[in-house]
């Protein structure tokens, strides 16, 4: 029963094309230093009203 498990994890693994499971914590992965972000600045506005030096500057 065991050894059936064992052959069946095999399989699975050879399957999915990977050798076994592994953490990437504290290594570097391939890929993952290219990255963006889309920041949203929110508009700022002009006074033209009610503002020292009058409407035509």
């Amino acid at each position: 029963l065991v050894n059936e498990n064992e052959d069946i994890e095999a399989q699975m693994m050879a399957i999915m094309g990977f050798g076994g499971f592994d953490s990437t914590k504290g290594k570097h992965v391939p890929g993952t230093d290219v990255s963006a972000v889309n920041i949203k600045k929110k508009r700022q506005y002009r006074q033209y009203m009610n503002r020292r030096g009058g409407f035509n500057r």
